[in-house]
């Protein structure tokens, strides 16, 4: 549909089209993935500017653009809402913050709006600026990422019999892509991990956890890097390409 739009975007990615352009790939509220050319975007910027200064990956707008044939809209004016500079200020929450980016860039396609995770990334990165349970704030966001790209396996039920994994022993519980968890009598012999009830208690818990309990929320380190197993094997398995943050990424 053709027409002018006034939203709010969190830039994933830009790509310097010109001297003063920008090409810039935003989720934008009630939009979903929107690319859009930004003509004077890295031009000094004066009172009367449409851009104050170019776009910045993880931050986020006020953003008013014209839709046209294709895929590339016309950005027509923007401001800075926030920027989320603490994002920046450590190389591993950096690497967090782009690890969000990409999945958000990869997963997800123009005209699919998905208003819920872009409130919860927005609660990711304000929380990340606290220093404290970075890793188990990772995790949470993938739990999001799973829900919005319907990917998120039952926590509850054997993906192969549908008998509750409560009742499941310990040691006949595992792990399997792509469909999840499996008690002994349904999984295959190959490409499992094994798992215990910690564990599953932990994803569990995790996957409906209140955003601001996470960074001090009590549990092993250890069971929280087998989550992170868990989850991170679900997305890249879903992926043509795991992005290059993910391989970047030291857990």
């Amino acid at each position: 549909m053709k027409g002018s739009f006034r939203t709010r975007g969190l830039v994933l990615r830009t790509t310097d089209f010109s001297e003063t352009s920008q090409v810039v790939k935003v989720f934008a509220r009630g939009h979903g993935i929107v690319d859009l050319m930004a003509k004077g975007s890295r031009r000094p910027a004066k009172n009367s500017s449409s851009f104050h200064a170019p776009f910045d990956p993880g931050s986020w707008y006020d953003i008013n653009f014209r839709k046209k044939n294709g895929d590339l809209q016309l950005a027509t004016e923007a401001r800075l809402v926030e920027g989320f500079r603490h994002l920046r200020n450590e190389l591993p929450v950096w690497l967090d913050a782009t690890l969000a980016l990409d999945l958000l860039r990869t997963l997800f396609t123009p005209g699919d709006p998905h208003d819920d995770l872009l409130r919860e990334t927005l609660q990711y990165f304000k929380l990340l600026s606290s220093g404290v349970g970075r890793r188990r704030l990772r995790n949470r966001y993938l739990h999001s990422i799973l829900v919005a790209s319907g990917l998120q396996p039952s926590w509850e039920l054997c993906a192969g019999c549908d008998s509750p994994l409560s009742e499941v022993q310990a040691r006949d519980l595992v792990f399997q892509l792509p469909a999840g968890f499996f008690c002994s009598a349904c999984i295959d012999i190959s490409g499992r991990i094994s798992v215990d009830h910690a564990l599953l208690n932990y994803l569990r818990a995790d996957s409906t956890q209140e955003w601001g309990k996470v960074p001090s929320w009590q549990v092993p380190d250890t069971v929280v890097l087998r989550g992170w197993e868990v989850l991170s094997s679900l997305i890249s398995h879903h992926l043509e390409r795991p992005p290059r943050s993910l391989r970047y990424l030291r857990v």
